[in-house]
């Protein structure tokens, strides 16, 4: 027996013919699309896991007892004579606050008389 040298394809199109050709070009098409959502949908959905349970360890690890524990001992360190600022510090910070507040006052009273809809402001 000699093997035929036609094509196969050719006699597969004239029993299917081009309509069922297209429905199966067409199928094969549909299932590689839902194969390929489904799979990005799967990275979806782990990666949207993944990040919930980290979200889920970060809200835990902030509230609780080691939350009240760690804001009790930071209160007290702030409370805690000891640990206050020189009288010094304290004139300069006060000082580069009331520089900055004065430089932008004017311009923070313009806007908000503009805000309330003052046409004419009155400068201070």
């Amino acid at each position: 027996m000699e093997p035929t040298k036609e094509p196969i394809s050719r006699d597969v199109e004239v029993k299917i013919g081009p309509l069922g050709q297209f429905a199966f070009k067409t199928a094969i098409v549909s299932v590689a699309i839902v194969v390929s959502g489904w799979i990005i949908l799967d990275l979806l959905d782990d990666f949207a896991n993944r990040r919930m349970q980290q979200l889920d360890a970060t809200i835990r690890a902030i509230g609780g007892r080691q939350f009240w524990t760690k804001l009790e001992g930071e209160l007290d360190k702030f409370a805690d004579p000891g640990t206050d600022i020189s009288p010094e510090k304290k004139r300069k910070i006060l000082s580069q606050i009331r520089i900055i507040s004065d430089r932008w006052r004017p311009f923070l009273s313009e806007a908000a008389a503009s805000i309330r809809g003052e046409s004419d402001p009155s400068p201070k």
